[in-house]
C-alpha cells in the first residue's frame, strides 16, 4: 500500500496509514459512515458505491441509524456505519 504504518506504541490493533484507502491488501476490510437511505451522493462514499456497489444488498439490510450494514466483496468485509447528521 501507499504510505508507510504508525504503529500506536501502546500496542493498539488499530494502525493509522497514509495513503490510497483501495491499495490495501483485500485481506483488509474496510468502513465508512453512510445516512440511513444508503444514497452514498458525495465524498468518499461515492467511491465505495463505485467499487463494491450493493447499494440495493444494503438497503434490504434495513439498518437504522447507529447500526451496521455488511457487504462481502472477494473475501473481504466492507462495513457501513450507518448515522444521521445532527
Amino acid at each position: 500500500m501507499a504510505g508507510s504504518p504508525n504503529e500506536d506504541p501502546e500496542g493498539s490493533r488499530i494502525t493509522y496509514v497514509k495513503g490510497d484507502l483501495f491499495a490495501c491488501p483485500k485481506t483488509d476490510s474496510l468502513a465508512h459512515c453512510i445516512s440511513e437511505d444508503c444514497r452514498m451522493g458525495a465524498g468518499i462514499a461515492v467511491l465505495f458505491k463505485k467499487k463494491f456497489g450493493g447499494v440495493q444488498e444494503l438497503i434490504s439490510q434495513q439498518k437504522k441509524s447507529g447500526e451496521v450494514a455488511v457487504l462481502k466483496r472477494d473475501g473481504r468485509y466492507i462495513y457501513y456505519l450507518d448515522w444521521v447528521w445532527s
